[in-house]
């Protein structure tokens, strides 16, 4: 029966896998599809930043929605997702925001399932699992633009969601016959309960608020921004975006051996540290060669920040649930940070002040790092990435 349940449980992850990098790829998906939305709906910066507002204010609630058997909230949402992709080419101009909002609960609920999905079902390997589940979800992030650059080539803008909706039927029907959900046994210590709970929810809230709103944010105006300070066509500024998610894809392959030697606080602190540089970089950069590889430090400074810092929570969360809180939160940073470039470029006239908000949110995330006491939350990730080497 042991080896059964192991080989099911194993099953299980190669469902999640693909899957997730499916929710990777259209959460990253609408970045690249900017410059194209923008012409077909004649959008300007700041409605383009308030189209970006209503997808990730969408993954925010989707977020919230999580709550229960986590099984069987992956495949309402990839239904949903597969509706929404479909549907997405044939909408009007005034239906594009509520459309776009439908679009993000699509993708938030199934992409916050697995992650509690895993938290709850791998606690034994949990830095692990989340870790190279996030890999996956780093190669989705990755295809997104390549896909995009490679339709947008050849046809229209259409032809992308429909790709993405025949992608998301078959992960609903792989879903639905092999994830299966477990029961959780609640938790009781004096970090978790009362206001020491809410303190704990609180702070990984508001670091998750401005960790997810930093991703959302450079991929969403990247393949923008580079549009504006190079003069690089759009097939190659939406395939040049494919550098931000390689350097995530990259850096989540080699994270589990970096946390063989690094304390998690360390390596969140030097990633924390890199991603400044890069994004400094990208701002003052000028020429495309240098845009280019601050971009790629940039995703490979980032990507290890998500993954780690979520295991120290499941860690020290009393329910897998309460996760559901500070990944809606985080959500929302996602909605807020991307429509705050396309407020401060429309005010100013600048995309490149709008993306000086960068470093001085990560100079925020630096500051806040030691009042989240990470390295104790993960005293065990070591001895649990080492578990996943050696096998069951």
């Amino acid at each position: 029966m042991t080896i059964r349940r192991q080989l099911s449980r194993r099953a299980m992850l190669l469902v999640l896998h693909p899957v997730f990098a499916l929710t990777g790829a259209a959460d990253a998906i609408t970045g690249p599809m900017l410059p194209s939305l923008a012409r077909a709906f004649a959008l300007s910066d700041s409605e383009s930043g308030i189209l970006l507002f209503a997808v990730f204010l969408g993954m925010a609630l989707g977020a919230l929605l999580c709550r229960g058997n986590y099984a069987r909230i992956q495949v309402v949402g990839l239904m949903a997702l597969t509706l929404s992709c479909i549907v997405f080419p044939w909408i009007s101009r005034p239906m594009l925001y509520p459309f776009s909002f439908f679009f993000g609960v699509s993708t938030g609920t199934p992409m916050t399932a697995i992650s509690l999905f895993a938290g709850r079902n791998y606690p034994e390997r949990r830095a692990a699992t989340l870790t190279l589940l996030n890999f996956s979800w780093s190669l989705g992030a990755l295809l997104a633009p390549l896909l995009a650059a490679r339709l947008l080539a050849f046809t229209s803008w259409h032809a992308v969601y429909y790709v993405m909706a025949g992608a998301a039927a078959l992960a609903t029907v792989a879903a639905s016959l092999t994830i299966r959900d477990t029961t959780e046994i609640a938790r009781s210590t004096p970090e978790t309960t009362g206001l020491r709970n809410l303190r704990l929810v609180g702070l990984f809230a508001a670091f998750f608020f401005l960790e997810v709103g930093m991703e959302s944010m450079f991929g969403a105006w990247i393949t923008t921004y580079l549009l504006r300070v190079t003069s690089i066509t759009l097939m190659l500024a939406a395939a040049a975006t494919a550098i931000y998610w390689a350097g995530f894809l990259i850096s989540r392959a080699i994270s589990p051996l970096l946390m063989l030697r690094l304390r998690p606080g360390r390596l969140l602190a030097l990633a924390l540290l890199a991603a400044l540089s890069g994004a400094t970089l990208l701002i003052t950069a000028r020429s495309p060669a240098l845009i280019a590889a601050a971009t790629l430090l940039l995703g490979a400074a980032l990507a290890p920040v998500f993954p780690v810092a979520l295991a120290a929570f499941f860690e020290r969360a009393r329910h897998s649930s309460d996760t559901r809180f500070v990944l809606a939160v985080s959500g929302f940073g996602a909605s807020v940070f991307p429509g705050l470039v396309g407020w401060i470029s429309a005010h100013t006239g600048s995309l490149r002040a709008g993306m000086g908000s960068g470093p001085v949110t990560l100079l925020a995330m630096i500051v806040m790092l030691p009042l989240l006491s990470v390295g104790s939350g993960l005293a065990g990730s070591a001895s649990q990435l080492d578990g996943s080497r050696t096998g069951s």
